[in-house]
């Protein structure tokens, strides 16, 4: 044989072997199911006591002695402090203040032979097992809070999540200042952990949706139309779809896919229509 011959044989046999070896590429299938879609709102909530007594002095005294320490426990009438007054009208006489309020010493400002004058803060009286939350909803929210939604508050400096809400109560003032509307919001935290005074983010969840939905990474853009490649008989078939909103890393799928209907989920490269392909089982 001729050395052209033998160069045209190699030139033909060459990409039929190639060809021949070329692998099938391998595809992962899901099937089509409805997804619940939450639609909320995030507000940052403060932790609030339903009891919160601000004990103030009501003239200038000296601090003779205190009475109760810091987490104690205390009744209504509960003697805090024990106070000698400084008006010289009354004669110096000592004065023992009491508790306003049943609940625990949360705080004490004073210590023992201070000066304290007219309207000083002395002793916060709280319950840190009876809490609720306080958010701030601005106007054009307002319409979108009803009683009794639910939702979830996250506390991160606590390290705390998925602690349950429910709003019940709606301010019907818009602050001046703000531009806001207060909501309170009650706390179902049985173990506790929470602490008068903290913030965290409470996520309102407005309503529940089932949508059809799949990863976006999915999609096969040809031109102005969109594709999602399907299965039949070991082949790729791309079907035509009509996409509505995103939701994170998914698509809501209007039209061109049922429920329960198969797609290809993902592939090692592009896939040709009429293609055929391994499907990955796993």
């Amino acid at each position: 044989m001729s050395l052209r011959f033998h160069l045209l044989l190699l030139v033909i046999i060459i990409p039929f072997n190639s060809y021949s070896t070329t692998k099938k590429p391998k595809v992962s299938l899901k099937i089509i199911k409805n997804s619940v879609i939450e639609r909320s709102l995030i507000f940052p909530m403060a932790i609030k006591s339903k009891v919160d007594s601000k004990v103030k002095s009501d003239n200038q005294y000296i601090v003779i002695k205190r009475l109760v320490s810091l987490g104690q426990k205390v009744k209504k009438g509960t003697p805090l402090l024990m106070l000698r007054n400084q008006d010289l009208s009354l004669h110096y006489e000592n004065r023992t203040l009491r508790s306003p309020v049943s609940g625990v010493v949360a705080a004490i400002a004073v210590s023992q032979g201070q000066y304290i004058n007219k309207g000083e803060n002395l002793i916060l009286i709280n319950d840190p097992e009876n809490l609720y939350g306080k958010i701030e909803v601005s106007a054009a929210d307002y319409k979108k809070i009803k009683p009794k939604l639910t939702g979830f508050l996250k506390v991160s400096s606590l390290n705390l999540s998925k602690i349950p809400l429910e709003v019940t109560g709606i301010g019907t003032a818009i602050d001046s200042l703000t531009g806001t509307v207060t909501v309170e919001l009650s706390i179902k935290d049985p173990k506790r952990k929470l602490i008068p005074g903290v913030i965290g983010s409470a996520e309102i969840i407005l309503n529940k949706e089932e949508r059809k939905l799949i990863n976006e990474k999915s999609l096969y853009y040809i031109g102005e139309n969109i594709f999602v490649a399907t299965i039949k008989d070991k082949k790729v078939k791309k079907v035509e779809v009509k996409i509505g909103n995103r939701f994170k890393e998914k698509i809501e799928i209007l039209e061109g896919l049922e429920l329960g209907q198969e797609y290809i989920s993902e592939a090692a490269k592009f896939l040709r229509d009429g293609e055929e392909v391994l499907i990955n089982k796993k």
